[in-house]
C-alpha cells in the first residue's frame, strides 16, 4: 500500500512538472512564431502613453522572472530564510491563491503600476529582445526542473518585490507562467493594432 501511494505521488509530481514545462515551451514558441519576423520599430511600437510595446511586455517578464533566481539559488544552497509571515500556516496559501487569480490571463485587467524593480526599462541594452527572451525561457525551464525537490517540500518564499507577501514556490512558478500568458495576450493586442495599420 505504501509503495502504491509513493508511486502515485511520484507520478503526480512528474505530470505536474511536465504540464508546466509543456505550457512554458508552447508560450515560448508562440512568442517566436508571432513576433519573430517583426521589425525593430514594430516590436517597440507603443499603442498609448501608458501601454507597453511588445518589447516592453517581454522585457518586463524577463525582469520579473530574474528577481526569483537569487532566492531560488539560496533555497538550493540551504541559505534561504523564510520570513516570519511565511510561517503562519494559512497566509502563504491565501496569498498564493490571490496572486494566481490576479495574474490569470482571463482576469479583468486592472491598471496597476508595476513595482519599480520590475520595470521593463531595467533590461535596456542587453541586445535583441526576442533572442534574450528565448534564452531566458531556457534558463527558466532549467530552474523549474531543478526546483522539484523544494516544491515537493512545500517551500515557502517571499515575493522578490515585497517581503510581506508570502506563498509557496509551486505557486510562484504558476504565477510566473500565468503572468507570461497574460502579457503574451497583451502583446498580441499590440500586434493586432500593427496588423490594422493603425500607426
Amino acid at each position: 500500500m505504501l509503495l502504491k501511494s509513493n508511486l502515485i505521488k511520484f507520478a503526480k509530481k512528474i505530470m505536474n512538472q511536465l504540464i508546466w514545462l509543456n505550457q512554458l515551451d508552447q508560450l515560448t514558441e508562440a512568442v517566436i512564431s508571432d513576433f519573430g519576423l517583426l521589425k525593430h520599430e514594430d516590436l517597440h511600437f507603443k499603442p498609448g502613453v501608458n501601454r507597453w510595446s511588445i518589447a516592453e511586455n517581454l522585457a518586463h517578464l524577463i525582469v520579473v522572472n530574474r528577481t526569483y533566481f537569487p532566492l531560488i539559488e539560496q533555497i538550493r544552497n540551504n541559505t534561504y530564510k523564510v520570513p516570519f509571515l511565511g510561517k503562519i500556516p494559512f497566509l502563504p496559501k491565501l496569498f498564493g491563491s490571490v496572486l494566481i487569480e490576479y495574474v490569470k490571463p482571463e482576469a479583468e485587467e486592472a491598471k496597476v503600476k508595476t513595482f519599480p524593480i520590475w520595470e521593463p526599462s531595467l533590461l535596456i541594452d542587453e541586445g535583441p529582445i526576442l533572442e534574450i527572451f528565448e534564452k531566458h525561457q531556457q534558463a527558466l525551464r532549467r530552474v523549474r526542473i531543478q526546483c522539484e525537490d523544494p516544491i515537493q517540500r512545500k517551500q515557502i518564499i517571499a515575493s522578490p518585490a515585497n517581503n510581506n507577501i508570502v506563498y509557496s514556490l509551486e505557486d510562484a512558478f504558476d504565477v510566473i507562467l500565468l503572468h507570461e500568458q497574460r502579457h503574451f495576450i497583451q502583446s498580441k493586442a499590440v500586434l493586432a493594432l500593427l496588423d490594422k495599420n493603425v500607426i
